[in-house]
């Protein structure tokens, strides 16, 4: 038995252009605002974690790890299945945007940084944690 399979050029367009550019799974946080807002966060604060001086590290190193954990917490929360799970990463998410702003507050009042520059991360913090409130209260 012969068996005729009929690929067309098309066919082949597409299935090289699959296996040349795969496209990536996009996870559920890829489609929150507040995750895209929580890497600017995360980026912002960097910069202004570099502006602190050397003998203030340990500040600067609590930035970042709380903005990191922002990202991390978002988007972990978002990849949970129960509504209890994902209340429970997005809380300790924005108990982490609070960190990033009381630490940046922080270096401002310690006169590590001027208040222009802390005033964005705060700001950013700010803006992430009031979207988190609002995927949270779409949970309960």
């Amino acid at each position: 038995m012969k068996t005729n399979y009929h690929y067309s050029q098309h066919d082949h367009d597409k299935h090289q252009l699959e296996h040349q550019h795969p496209q990536p799974f996009p996870f559920p946080h890829h489609r929150l605002k507040a995750y895209r807002y929580s890497l600017e966060l995360a980026k912002a604060s960097k910069a202004l974690a570099k502006r602190i001086p050397r003998g203030h590290r340990d500040l600067a190193d609590q930035i970042s790890r709380a903005s990191s954990s922002v990202v991390l917490n978002l988007s972990e929360g978002a990849n949970r299945f129960s509504p209890g799970e994902k209340r429970q990463c997005f809380r300790r998410a924005q108990g982490e945007c609070g960190e990033v702003a009381a630490a940046a507050e922080l270096a401002v009042v310690l006169e590590l940084v001027r208040s222009h520059e802390a005033q964005v991360c705060i700001s950013m913090a700010g803006r992430v944690g009031a979207m988190l409130t609002g995927l949270i209260k779409r949970l309960l």
